[in-house]
């Protein structure tokens, strides 16, 4: 699945596709999926959560947004933008 697709599976809101795209992210590769850190805050290390990727395409964040919301949080759509991390992760 490319960024597009999953981009469109994912159906965001504006602000959340706005956030995903502005918001300074540091992504790393581990065994439990790609880990998000968001470097926008004073204390990054409490704004860090694992995105899963299956199939080329981000399932689940363990971010309490998307635990608590229906719709996909702003990590999920980070990585599904960002071509060559959906790619790292679907690897």
């Amino acid at each position: 699945m490319n960024s597009a697709t999953a981009l469109r599976a994912l159906d965001p809101t504006t602000r959340v596709i706005k956030r995903a795209q502005y918001e300074c992210f540091e992504f790393t590769l581990c065994p439990e999926g790609t880990r998000v850190r968001n470097e926008s805050y004073a204390d990054p290390e409490n704004h860090e959560y694992t995105v899963r990727v299956e199939g080329g395409f981000p399932t689940a964040c363990t971010c309490p947004a998307d635990t608590n919301r229906p719709e996909a949080c702003k990590h999920r759509v980070a990585v599904a933008i960002r071509r060559p991390i959906l790619a790292a992760a679907s690897a």
